[in-house]
């Protein structure tokens, strides 16, 4: 054995150990959760420890994985140990509170000290191994909470807590003990609700249904100049669809999208934002819905198919804006080409039963009451069946489903870790009552106008969600803005539907905007550049949340009112005329100067001005505007004018 070879030795024997390791965790998480859909094998309390403790050791044994396929370290007191520490962490807190579960239940606040002990294990344990997955800002601010919450009552007023909170109080309530808070906030949605459901989109990776998703992208975007740009969007929307992260997916999809935007003619730029706005988008589809949709319905004690289903016209409102824009994008290049990409269309006929399948299963279940782990068990069931009964050829190997399955898995176990984290956040604002206190600072603020509230609410929404993901941003907007907003008159749905719609976006607003920073990693472009781009491509969308609040019906799909219907055809008008005012162009006719700031006045800028108008005839001035805008393209295509004479 050579010098070369001894030093490798280690290294990949590390690797294969956490390999191991991480899979016997994923297999055991994965297996308690079916078992879990069919039979109650434990207590409440102690069935959310067990699911809490086996994520965090998923994590865990994830990043001992990641870490030993690095250069072996060089000292004792490094990462991998930190790690190792945090995985022994976990073992004996999670055995020593399914143990103590019962107990507590009773005793607390009143607790022993090793229960403190235990608790502050736990409380640290999950603020590092947040720090680890999702940043240092969202450990940050939930440690900051963890000590408003100890020391508060030292703060002058009006800040102060008002009251000193003893620390086995704090650590009781912070770990959980005895009831889902704390950390097990949470708890709940993540195993009765959400788990299997991200393994299901997993397991829709495994089974090579991601690959059928590019392929009718192709097909798509094949119809089309610029097509490339059209199948990026559809597959992106599709993926993020089953996966229901922004982030994640556009750093999946776009390593395949953007690169082939960038080929074919795009800016750097313009690929990064089309990819980070039909990533952002995924997030209003079902059925994950970044999490929000799950949230929303505990939060309002409805289920989660009603909040799908109202969510199915913002979601139609959005996409018809982002792809209005990429339309008049398209038309204003002289770069971009019409290229037409081969589509397999026997992977699509062999691949799509199984999606379809499976898919209209867990949808009808969800729609049926059936509990979401349910319908998520007979979609998994009948994806992974189904797939294994097609061709060779098209047919998933078993390492792919295993692999896919562990994706699932580790992508809910991550959402998890958000939830968890947060729960000291909503603790704190909810036992001190600075939640109510900032919702009243908000209606302070805004003197109970309506409109004020509304911009106020946005604002604090996307200050809120900068830096963090959308669940935890949510989450805090859900406590912090909804009341208030209820409290200045709207409905508890659609104040909900306000603050989670600008939880998404938080992901795409500077100064953080962690949506364009990782495109930025794939394409190559400027962090200004790319926001600029993004907000040129779905600027207007940030109207879609005063449509809804202007027009609750909207939410209430399928029985929407006439004057509804004539308002979202006026928003679909109107945003066609301001992407041709933003980028200059239409397909087949370029717009001067003067015609492009005519359009945004007559189109927009009147639009936004009638939105809260009480007459429904005031939104057939949009109509009227295109329909003059339409008949002056007729004419200057006739005169073979390509812009106002005036430009």
């Amino acid at each position: 054995m050579n010098q070369v070879e001894v030093a490798k030795t280690p290294t990949s024997m590390s690797v294969r150990a956490m390999a191991l390791l991480s899979n016997l965790v994923t297999i055991l998480l994965v297996s308690y959760s079916v078992a879990t859909v069919w039979y109650s094998i434990t207590g409440a309390m102690e069935h959310y420890t067990i699911h809490i403790t086996l994520i965090f050791l998923l994590v865990v044994s994830d990043l001992l994985l990641n870490d030993a396929t690095t250069q072996k370290p060089k000292h004792f007191f490094n990462r991998r140990n930190g790690y190792r520490i945090l995985f022994i962490a976990f073992v004996l807190a999670g055995i020593y509170f399914v143990i103590q579960a019962k107990e507590l239940e009773f005793s607390q606040p009143f607790i022993t000290n090793l229960d403190f002990v235990f608790g502050c294990v736990l409380v640290v344990s999950i603020l590092l191994v947040a720090w680890a997955v999702w940043g240092l800002p969202l450990a940050a601010i939930c440690l900051i909470a963890g000590i408003y919450f100890a020391l508060g009552h030292f703060l002058p007023e009006p800040f102060s807590t008002n009251r000193k909170y003893d620390a086995n109080l704090i650590i009781s309530y912070l770990s959980g003990m005895g009831g889902p808070r704390g950390v097990l906030t949470y708890a709940p949605l993540s195993a009765d609700v959400i788990f299997l459901l991200l393994v299901y989109g997993g397991i829709l990776h495994g089974t090579r249904i991601i690959d059928m998703f590019g392929e009718i992208g192709k097909a798509i975007g094949n119809l089309f100049r610029g097509g490339v740009a059209y199948s990026a969007t559809t597959a992106s929307l599709l993926i993020g669809m089953v996966t229901g992260q922004s982030v994640s997916n556009i750093a999946l999809s776009g390593s395949m999208t953007i690169p082939t935007m960038v080929r074919t003619g795009f800016t750097r730029n313009e690929a990064g934002a089309i990819e980070v706005l039909a990533s952002t988008g995924s997030q209003l589809l079902p059925p994950i819905m970044g999490l929000g949709a799950f949230l929303m319905s505990v939060i309002l004690g409805v289920s989660y198919i009603e909040i799908a289903i109202a969510a199915i016209i913002p979601a139609v409102l959005y996409l018809f804006a982002v792809v209005s824009g990429i339309v008049c994008l398209i038309a204003a290049s002289r770069e971009i080409p019409y290229e037409k990409q081969k589509v397999d269309w026997k992977l699509v006929a062999w691949i799509a039963p199984s999606f379809l399948i499976s898919f209209i299963v867990l949808i009808v279940l969800l729609s049926m009451r059936y509990s979401a782990p349910m319908g998520a068990f007979w979609g998994i069931l009948l994806a992974v069946g189904l797939s294994i009964l097609r061709p060779q050829a098209y047919r998933p190997a078993f390492a792919s489903l295993f692999s896919g399955m562990r994706e699932g898995a580790l992508a809910g176990a991550k959402l998890t870790v958000i939830l968890s984290a947060i729960g000291i956040i909503v603790q704190m604002l909810v036992t001190t009552g600075a939640g109510l206190s900032l919702g009243r600072l908000m209606i302070e603020v805004s003197s109970g106008s309506l409109a004020i509230g509304l911009v106020l609410g946005m604002l604090v929404s996307l200050f809120i969600g900068m830096g963090l993901p959308t669940p935890a941003a949510y989450a805090l907007i859900a406590i912090v803005v909804v009341p208030s907003l209820i409290d200045l008159g709207l409905e508890p749905l659609v104040a909900n539907f306000y603050g989670f719609y600008f939880a998404i976006f938080s992901t795409l607003s500077p100064p953080v905007a962690v949506g364009i920073l990782t495109a930025l990693r794939i394409s190559g472009g400027t962090f200004i550049g790319t926001a600029y781009e993004c907000l040129k491509l779905g600027g207007v969308c940030f109207l879609v949340p005063f449509l809804f609040v202007a027009f609750p019906n909207i939410l209430g799909f399928p029985n929407l009112r006439l004057e509804t219907l004539v308002m979202i055809g006026a928003f679909f008008l109107a945003t066609c005329m301001l992407s041709a005012a933003t980028y200059g162009a239409i397909p087949g006719r370029i717009l001067g100067s003067s015609e492009r700031i005519l359009v945004a006045i007559c189109g927009p800028i009147i639009f936004t001005l009638t939105l809260f108008a009480d007459a429904v005839w005031y939104h057939f001035i949009t109509p009227l505007c295109f329909g003059l805008w339409l008949l002056w393209g007729i004419y200057a295509r006739r005169t073979g004018q390509a812009m106002l004479p005036s430009s």
